[in-house]
């Protein structure tokens, strides 16, 4: 083997490695920091090639097993370790790691799924797992959700914001209305928005690396034609299943509404992209866009208005054209 082969091949295993290694720092961190411990393998995957993309992701599989079952002996004791939780732990995180693969590095020559399906599906399943960890414990999740509510209540009266409107508000009936909001698409709409702002993030990183034409552009997405049909069927069916009890069905339309709505945001989204890249041509100046609409995006009240903006304008593009469509993604 020459040198420059042994070079490449050792290349080829320590940038998975490092990559990895950095993924699992965020996530272990915690916070805001673990936020975004998926970038640093998007960012690996979009600049990379397939095969090494699953190299880092299993990687990262490992060391994070490794390091929930060395916190879990330091603290714990080998007969204290609850072993049934270490293996939810791990295999939770496995599952959103080898998701994230497959939406920055899809099988080569299977386009079954745009960028934007697979985000959709990866939420979906993720948020999948989150239903099935609140029934494998309810009480605690129960828990949890009064200890958010009872630090909401008396921060906002702490600091004069609405303590008049919680005064009036009874506790049970706060918490019963957010678990309510988590089921019916909140909880999905956050794990699909996580997997969208680390997506962008990651693309918009791995340009700063090396010019690339693997990632396509958001500034280039459109739903299909059929989805504002979907939308209205599901609204529709939110009316009708709460009028007639049917809470369960309610609770499968709000997810569909949901889906269709972050669908057309993005393609909002993308209406605006599509102009800002005609301005703004260096790979810093997007970068910049990317990290503006993140935090516009996590900002309250703030974000509220921009998505509702960029939700009417991704459905106004159904019927005007906002967008040459024939132009080619650059």
């Amino acid at each position: 083997m020459t040198k420059d082969g042994s070079g490449q091949n050792a290349a080829a295993l320590v940038l998975p490695l490092i990559s990895a290694i950095i993924s699992v720092a965020l996530f272990q961190l915690g916070g805001l920091f673990s936020l975004f411990f998926l970038v640093p393998l998007g960012v690996f995957a979009y600049s990379g090639s397939v095969r090494e993309a699953w190299i880092a992701c299993a990687v990262a599989i490992v060391g994070n097993a490794t390091v929930f079952l060395a916190l879990l002996m330091a603290f714990h004791g080998q007969q204290a370790v609850d072993w049934n939780a270490f293996t939810w732990k791990c295999g939770s995180a496995g599952l959103v790691l080898a998701l994230w693969t497959w939406i920055t590095s899809p099988p080569p020559r299977t386009h079954v799924f745009s960028t934007a399906s697979r985000i959709v599906v990866s939420g979906a399943v993720v948020f999948i797992l989150f239903l099935l960890d609140i029934f494998r414990d309810y009480s605690a999740f129960l828990q949890s959700v009064e200890h958010a509510v009872k630090y909401a209540i008396d921060f906002t009266a702490d600091s004069g914001i609405a303590g008049i409107a919680f005064d009036s508000l009874d506790d049970t009936n706060v918490i019963g209305a957010m678990i309510s909001f988590i089921f019916n698409g909140a909880g999905l709409a956050v794990m699909i928005l996580f997997f969208a702002v680390n997506r962008q993030v990651s693309v918009s990183l791995a340009r700063l690396v090396k010019p690339m034409e693997k990632a396509p552009r958001l500034a280039d997405y459109h739903t299909e034609g059929w989805l504002v049909w979907l939308l209205i069927f599901a609204l529709v069916g939110v009316v009708f299943f709460r009028k007639t009890g049917m809470s369960a069905m309610e609770v499968v339309a709000w997810n569909i509404t949901t889906v269709c709505l972050f669908l057309y945001t993005a393609q909002g989204l993308g209406i605006v992209f599509y102009y800002l890249s005609k301005t703004a041509r260096s790979p810093l100046m997007r970068l910049l866009q990317i990290l503006s609409a993140v935090i516009i995006i996590i900002s309250p009240a703030v974000n509220l208005f921009a998505c509702g903006g960029l939700l009417v304008l991704g459905i106004a593009e159904n019927w005007a054209p906002l967008r040459n469509k024939n132009e080619p993604p650059r």
